[in-house]
């Protein structure tokens, strides 16, 4: 059964990979290389600095992101730990083939104190959170200009996914502590060790988490999240700037909205093939 299981979860990968690399040959299929390189040749290297600093503003955004919700959640993390964490999550996603950079993340923060995972990985999971939300809002501002299959899933998978989560993320606001207040003396009445500390993280865990429900915190986080899809739509455009391309400023948030959506899968290391593809 093992081996088995192993075989699959190979084949699986195999597949994964083989449709990276099939959508990589498709982007790169019938593309004038001599066109190419003229293009790159010609690049405005002002406006393509612009652009390279704009993604390394946009990934600072994020690793402040982190930091301000590491910080609403109790732990103290030095500015270098984060940053480094962050950084090497980030590296982890371009090498493996699924998106082990947040599992990295985890790992390196909380190694020196493993009681401060939840807390952590409920760090990472609202900032997903709050990227969904805000992809949701982006696809249904550009939708217009999206191929009809594309606005369809938009419709019909993207939005409603993204509202149950947000439901859920309010349930567990509102009503999380209550609900915990009633099962944790249940709990707690086993006599295995690791129940008992399961319990506490998870005391913990909510206690920790009250400050969602404090509009002076959130509010800040719901702010940087807009500014992070700022920059990084105004790094697209910034790009096509470089390569001397007219194209409307809705044409950053479009391309951003394709990247997206085409990295969900994580099809290869480092999505090479999607990227290119949906780009």
């Amino acid at each position: 059964m093992p081996q088995s299981k192993t075989l699959r979860s190979f084949a699986f990968k195999t597949i994964r990979i083989l449709a990276g690399v099939t959508l990589l040959v498709f982007s790169l299929w019938g593309v004038s290389w001599g066109q190419l390189a003229e293009s790159v040749g010609s690049i405005s290297l002002s406006w393509f600095l612009l652009a390279l600093g704009s993604v390394v503003v946009g990934l600072c955004l994020k690793a402040i992101r982190w930091w301000l919700f590491l910080t609403n959640y109790g732990l103290e993390v030095p500015w270098r730990r984060i940053f480094e964490a962050y950084f090497a999550g980030q590296s982890a996603n371009i090498v493996l083939p699924t998106r082990g950079g947040e599992l990295v993340r985890l790992g390196l923060l909380s190694a020196r104190k493993p009681s401060s995972a939840p807390q952590i990985a409920a760090t990472i999971a609202l900032e997903k959170f709050l990227d969904l939300v805000t992809l949701s809002f982006t696809a249904v501002g550009v939708a217009a200009y999206l191929p009809p299959e594309k606005a369809l899933w938009v419709r019909e998978w993207l939005l409603p996914f993204s509202g149950l989560a947000s439901i859920m993320l309010l349930v567990v606001i509102l009503w999380g502590p209550l609900l915990w207040g009633a099962i944790q003396p249940k709990i707690s009445s086993y006599s295995h060790s690791w129940v008992r500390k399961a319990a506490q993280l998870m005391d913990r865990f909510i206690e920790s988490s009250l400050w969602l429900r404090d509009a002076r915190r959130l509010i800040p986080a719901l702010l940087l999240t807009v500014l992070i899809w700022v920059v990084m739509w105004g790094t697209n455009v910034l790009l096509f700037q470089s390569l001397k391309m007219e194209l409307p400023l809705v044409a950053g948030g479009l391309v951003l909205v394709f990247i997206y959506l085409g990295l969900l899968p994580a099809l290869m290391p480092g999505n090479i093939g999607p990227f290119y593809f949906f780009a």
